[in-house]
């Protein structure tokens, strides 16, 4: 019976969100950097993230990310990231969570997760937003024998290290 309620209780929570979900999308640009061994700019990134609403409460967004080749020995590359955000109503802060699949043109594929923070203000009325955010996506990078970064291809005899990296972003929603 204990089931049979949380599970009522679930539905009658849910309904209202579903009643009010539609599509999202975002268009963004993100500049970051690599804070060890020392402080190195990352490419910036264009990015266009479609998805699903509800409620203003969560989002579950597809982001494809352009990084341009806008950094020494950087090639122009494509990521795919998948993120959920989660935001109160009636205030101006949210949380995204990142997971990311990078190096899709130039390979091999790897994967970084982390988050971001952000501020996000509504335009009322019309379903547009504007939004910064900062967020940190650590990852595993091909480095050389002096630890210098490979932002483009690695040579073979390169090993990977884990690296933190954090990204400010900004950019412009729509809530269809």
């Amino acid at each position: 019976m204990r089931k049979v309620l949380v599970a009522i209780a679930f539905l009658g929570l849910a309904a209202p969100l579903a009643a009010r979900a539609g599509p999202v999308v975002e268009l963004s640009g993100g500049m970051g950097s690599q804070l060890q061994p020392s402080l190195e700019r990352a490419p910036t990134n264009l990015m266009v993230a479609p998805g699903w609403g509800f409620a203003g409460i969560l989002k579950l967004e597809v982001g494809l990310a352009a990084a341009l080749a806008d950094v020494r020995g950087a090639r122009t590359e494509l990521e795919v990231r998948p993120m959920a955000v989660l935001s109160i109503p009636l205030f101006p802060l949210y949380a995204r969570g990142i997971l990311a699949v990078q190096n899709l043109v130039n390979g091999p594929a790897t994967f970084a997760y982390g988050g971001a923070l952000g501020l996000s203000f509504g335009i009322p009325m019309t379903g547009l937003g504007l939004f910064v955010e900062a967020g940190a996506l650590p990852r595993n990078v091909k480095v050389d024998a002096n630890g210098a970064a490979f932002l483009g291809a690695a040579p073979a005899g390169a090993r990977e290290e884990f690296r933190w990296f954090v990204e400010g972003r900004a950019g412009a929603s729509y809530d269809f």
